[in-house]
């Protein structure tokens, strides 16, 4: 685990290794199912990254995933999670994206 510095002011929390639970959407996950993922060792839960993964581990090709997580197990806080809240998390994470893609591009 370990934090990439796009700049002085903007890090991105980055593993080398997670463990995905790729659900079925469009819903939030309940209190109930983050815990049983969780307990089966679950890192992350998404509705994207399925196939790929998978096709990529068959054909032996490394492969990375540039996630943008929009709630930390919803199901699992007090209170309601709005839309409004899940798109304002959305449109910062699509920011440090664009900056990190940038600054790939311009090494290669």
């Amino acid at each position: 685990m370990f934090y990439f510095t796009l700049t002085p002011i903007i890090q991105l929390f980055c593993r080398s290794k997670w463990n995905l639970w790729c659900t079925q959407g469009p819903r939030l996950e309940s209190a109930a199912e983050i815990t049983r993922m969780k307990q089966d060792g679950c890192d992350l839960v998404g509705m994207t990254g399925m196939p790929e993964a998978v096709l990529a581990r068959e054909l032996a090709l490394d492969y990375a995933c540039c996630a943008v997580v929009a709630n930390w197990a919803a199901g699992c806080i007090k209170g309601v999670i709005t839309m409004a809240e899940i798109e304002q998390t959305l449109e910062l994470g699509m920011q440090r994206v664009r900056l990190l893609l940038e600054r790939v591009v311009l090494q290669v």
